[in-house]
């Protein structure tokens, strides 16, 4: 199979995974306890006016009607309207949308390289000091929370010393210098636990191939070790990580959500927990659709990526 049917095979798989994203958070929003509307309006609500909400969104149809209307909706473009901000949802993420992408963007282009470097010098020095610090550094940065390392940093570097601010977001083209100072803290908070696992990834993919025997045949031929360790060792342990690299972007999305709430950063994150804690319908319902959208790609670029690299994938 040529990699132009793979990918529009992959891409037609897509189809039936969002639908049902769509339906399973469709059901899961509508499942929460409570009333939103009760929740907006407070204790003791006006009940023409809960009526008049009510109605308004169509909180008094039948259930399988107000999914039609969404799928509807949705066809057409339309993410929903956030009734506790009286907005449309696609102008809210629009609005919040450059801040998550730079925390998440920066932490990536920063955890992977370190990572990769990490992994490749740890499987090199293997069961030797060099190793067993790494593989310590990289157990506790994947055993350490995102939320406390978070309040860990905020308390050494901006309460203790004043180095950095504990909390806020300055957009990069506005003031560079100020924004690198207010992303920081956040940025260690996020990348810390993304190195950790993919170095312990890259270091075990490394150590496999190090063992193999065209590594040692490498060896007898004299060849210098850094060329076998990255033209020949690095280029096959890829493979795995490629796949860890793709699916490490949940992840992101995960962490960025706890990181934007602990530095207060208005991000898509932070809009995504207040929706949550209101049962912000139209809010909850727009982020999740983004983020699966956002994973699949990732997913679907990581499996173009590994049937380019290795073809043998397209036949399966």
């Amino acid at each position: 199979m040529s990699l132009y049917r793979y990918t529009i095979r992959r891409i037609l798989q897509i189809i039936p995974v969002l639908l049902g994203v769509f339906t399973l958070t469709f059901v899961m929003v509508h499942a929460l306890p409570g009333n939103p509307v009760r929740i907006y309006l407070g204790l003791n609500p006006s009940q023409e006016l809960a009526n008049e909400l009510i109605h308004r969104y169509g909180f008094d149809q039948p259930l399988w009607k107000q999914y039609l209307d969404y799928l509807w909706r949705l066809l057409h473009g339309e993410i929903g309207e956030s009734f506790m901000r009286k907005r449309p949802v696609s102008g809210l993420m629009l609005e919040r949308m450059g801040p998550t992408l730079v925390l998440m963007g920066v932490s990536y282009l920063i955890a992977l390289p370190a990572a990769l470097l990490l992994g490749v010098y740890s499987a090199a020095k293997h069961n030797q000091i060099g190793d067993h610090v790494s593989r310590f550094v990289g157990l506790a940065g994947l055993s350490t929370p995102n939320f406390w390392l978070g309040l860990m940093l905020i308390f050494l570097f901006a309460y203790e010393v004043s180095w950095f601010p504990a909390s806020g977001y300055v957009s990069p083209l506005a003031d560079p210098v100020g924004a690198a100072k207010h992303l920081v803290l956040p940025i260690i908070t996020l990348a810390t636990a993304q190195t950790a696992t993919l170095m312990r990834m890259t270091r075990s993919s490394m150590v496999e191939e190090l063992s193999q025997d065209y590594v040692e045949t490498a060896r007898a031929y004299g060849l210098p070790e850094r060329r076998i360790l990255l033209r020949h060792a690095f280029r096959n342990a890829l493979l795995p990580l490629i796949t860890i690299i793709g699916l490490q972007l949940s992840f992101l999305l995960d962490g960025s959500v706890v990181v934007e709430q602990i530095f207060a950063i208005p991000g898509m994150g932070r809009l995504g927990y207040k929706g949550l804690i209101n049962q912000d319908y139209g809010v909850i319902i727009g982020l999740n659709i983004f983020f699966s959208i956002l994973f699949l790609v990732g997913v679907l670029l990581t499996d173009l990526a590994y049937a380019y690299i290795d073809p043998r994938i397209r036949y399966d």
